[in-house]
């Protein structure tokens, strides 16, 4: 009798648990876009360059917002980093499949931003990096790049002689990003150096031609501070070095994982980093929720910091330069 009692209650707890986990299912469903009839919005992440992992923190942070608001998240890719028309086919493919959103990080600030405003669109777009013909109603996601080389320059300043020669790589000159952080570099070292060489022969976005070009240029002119002011550029430095064995003091403006290996290693002498995640992150906010983003962000800075070898594991830093590592 007791034997019986016993398999009936653990029959009656099983039942129960299954009632349990098919009214959670259930509950679930209903929620879910699918079963409300609401309909899943697609977000269209659009930038330069075949590199993906480049653009892994922003995708990241973009991807935070868009699970949580139940939408899809595309990253796109161009062959080269300097096509803007590579770019306008891939946004006109995007439009045409129905997008809901866009976030692009234009090739060229001006004309990518021309042919947006040409086309009237009644979805958010959002631009990442600094466009810097967006008129006040654009959203542009970004740090102040002008500050951004201005700071560089003063560390140069502080920290070399002022008979010191610094080469400028110049180029990407159409990313009003790389433009401005160029102009406030130069404005800060003007008259409190010894030789600024310009080294602006950069003409292509295919990284072997950029890394052929500054081995060249570190053959032929002697220099004691070498300043890269995007990723492509500071990563080709780097291997220029490398290959040629040599050293150099080098400031960079970059968020590549080459980039912080070799600060790590002592190749770089100070690193100028962005906070790329948070790029991500409100740029998806600003694209699925445009009202709530502009009450609760139009304030918000996005941050950079000043990193070096002793100071790239500061709980600040780490935080900044590895935002995946537990």
């Amino acid at each position: 009798m007791k034997k019986m009692f016993k398999n009936k209650s653990i029959i009656i707890v099983i039942v129960l648990l299954v009632i349990l986990v098919v009214s959670l299912l259930i509950g679930l469903y209903e929620t879910s876009p699918q079963a409300s009839g609401q309909e899943v919005k697609h977000v269209s992440m659009i930038v330069y360059g075949d590199d993906q992992e480049r653009w892994e923190n922003m995708r990241e942070g973009a991807d935070l917002v868009c699970a949580d608001r139940d939408a899809k998240l595309s990253l796109l890719t161009t062959l080269a980093e300097d096509d803007p028309e590579e770019q306008k086919e891939i946004i006109d493919r995007e439009l045409e499949d129905g997008t809901d959103a866009l976030i692009i990080a234009p090739c060229s600030g001006r004309e990518i931003k021309d042919y947006i405003d040409a086309n009237n669109l009644k979805i958010p777009v959002i631009y990442l990096e600094t466009v810097d013909s967006a008129s006040p109603v654009d959203i542009n996601i970004a740090p102040d790049d002008y500050m951004m080389g201005y700071s560089l320059g003063e560390q140069i300043v502080a920290e070399e002689s002022d008979i010191v020669t610094v080469a400028v790589l110049s180029g990407y000159a159409d990313r009003d990003s790389v433009r401005l952080r160029e102009e406030g570099l130069r404005d800060a070292i003007n008259g409190r150096v010894g030789t600024v060489l310009d080294w602006s022969g950069i003409k292509t976005g295919v990284s072997k031609d950029v890394r052929t070009y500054i081995q060249r240029a570190i053959v032929s002119e002697a220099t004691d501070v070498i300043v890269s002011f995007d990723n492509t550029t500071t990563d080709s430095l780097l291997d220029a070095l490398s290959n040629l064995n040599q050293s150099s003091k080098v400031y960079s403006i970059s968020t590549s994982d080459h980039a912080v290996y070799d600060l790590y290693n002592g190749d770089i002498k100070v690193l100028e980093y962005t906070d790329e995640f948070s790029m991500g992150y409100l740029a998806a906010m600003y694209a699925l929720d445009p009202k709530y983003a502009s009450g609760r962000y139009s304030h918000k800075q996005i941050e950079y910091r000043m990193v070096r070898k002793e100071n790239m594991y500061s709980e600040e830093n780490q935080t900044l330069l590895f935002p995946f590592v537990d």
